[in-house]
């Protein structure tokens, strides 16, 4: 037994000569230098690595690494290792100059679709959106019969304009529910949101439907039948709305900043300060496509397609920013728009979200109250229960986990909360 015990010590400090030691930091370091020297830049790549896994604060290693990467064509793992390496914490001249050409890289990228609001897109620290593959998305309407016939013409109609103002985005309508990607329903009209004369509502909201291992499985799109004065919306508002609902089922989940865009949504001179202009038909504009064309060139973090990747794809956080920049854009973002919708349970259901991704369960959970406190339909109760669970499943109280699960589960029987109840109770 002693024998063997000395066996493996001698067998592990081997190893750790080869790969971690001044030797073998100095060994791939040449090999390293030397392809570099012949423009053989690709093939260098992992003998920097190795030269750096033994020894990280290889000074020379390191520039030349940098150096390396940035001849390198910028494919997604490119992006990615001169970001890591930018953000550093060694604080030395490698880091300085891939900090520089990082930002470099960044504008490189953007090169003709640098206006958009691309940090608005993401969902929390999430970049949601479908494989490209998957177009034509398939469309299906629910209870169509029970709104006037030009409310579905207008939604049609703008898909259509998604569809010509760009080389990818294409809908096909189907009969089958079950096989939709988008599934667009109709609702009765909430009664409690007009005060002192005054309506504050929306004509249509889209709530995405992400497994528990973040497939993105569906998005729905609800429009409401009627204003809160029972009155039929208008072509301009059915059309208008459904443009901009559009833009959040392709993946854009927040809002631009800015009034020309279709993707804006607050208009504080309004009584009404979600409604679009009704008196003419909108369109999208530059920064609409711009946003869309570079969300689809970003690699998701949810998608249709499980772990969806390709050296093509943006690095995220390159182009965002790091992760806490995009939550605290986003934070940002929902409390301007509760500000503007205090009855909405949307906006504290997503502010919640960021919260908790901030890693502050309790501001989260008291956001979800909130939430609960307007929740307008059974979908609404639903995500509240749910990402009430699995706060609570993060934080490793299984109890109040599988308490909310369970509740979400008598709200709607789905997937997700039943593999969620199942992991529950496999660790209570």
């Amino acid at each position: 037994m002693r024998k063997f015990l000395l066996i493996v010590l001698f067998i592990v400090l081997v190893i750790a000569l080869v790969y971690k030691s001044p030797f073998s930091a100095l060994y791939n370091y040449n090999k390293a230098k030397a392809l570099y020297d012949s423009g053989q830049y690709e093939k260098a790549i992992p003998y920097f690595e190795k030269s750096l896994f033994a020894d990280e604060k290889g000074i020379v290693a390191r520039f030349f690494y940098v150096l390396d990467l940035t001849k390198c064509e910028p494919t997604y793992s490119i992006q990615k290792k001169l970001y890591d390496m930018a953000k550093s914490k060694i604080n030395d001249e490698a880091s300085k100059y891939a900090k520089a050409q990082a930002v470099s890289l960044r504008y490189k990228l953007l090169d003709g679709i640098s206006n958009n609001y691309i940090y608005n897109a993401a969902m929390g620290n999430d970049i949601v959106r479908w494989d490209i593959n998957s177009f034509p998305l398939k469309v299906y309407f629910e209870a169509k019969d029970q709104v006037p016939t030009y409310y579905v013409e207008q939604i049609n109609k703008a898909m259509r304009a998604w569809s010509d103002s760009t080389n990818f985005v294409k809908f096909v309508e189907t009969n089958n529910k079950q096989e939709a990607n988008v599934v667009i329903c109709f609702k009765k009209t909430p009664d409690n949101l007009c005060s002192n004369g005054v309506c504050k509502y929306v004509t249509a909201y889209t709530e995405p439907s992400i497994s528990k291992d973040k497939i993105l499985t569906k998005m729905v799109m609800t429009f409401y039948r009627t204003n809160p004065l029972n009155k039929a919306f208008t072509p301009y508002e059915i059309y208008n709305t459904a443009l901009h609902e559009f833009g959040h089922t392709l993946g854009i989940m927040g809002h631009s900043e800015n009034p020309n865009d279709i993707m804006y949504s607050l208009k504080e001179d309004s009584e009404q300060p979600y409604m679009f202009e009704t008196a003419k038909f909108q369109g999208l504009s530059a920064r609409d496509l711009k946003t869309l064309v570079l969300l689809y060139r970003v690699k998701p973090t949810i998608s249709n397609v499980k772990d969806l990747s390709s050296e093509s794809f943006y690095y995220a956080p390159l182009v965002l920013g790091g992760e806490d920049a995009i939550l605290l854009n986003k934070l940002a973002e929902y409390r301007k728009y509760i500000a503007q919708y205090p009855n909405m349970a949307s906006g504290y259901i997503n502010i919640a979200s960021v919260y908790s991704d901030l890693g502050d369960n309790n501001l989260a959970i008291e956001n979800l109250l909130l939430a609960e406190q307007y929740a307008q339909n059974s979908d609404e109760e639903y995500i509240i229960m749910y990402n009430r669970a699995i706060i609570y499943f993060n934080s490793q109280d299984y109890n109040k986990a599988l308490e909310y699960a369970r509740r979400a589960k008598s709200i709607k029987d789905e997937q997700n909360v039943n593999d969620l109840i199942s992991d529950i109770m496999k660790l209570k």
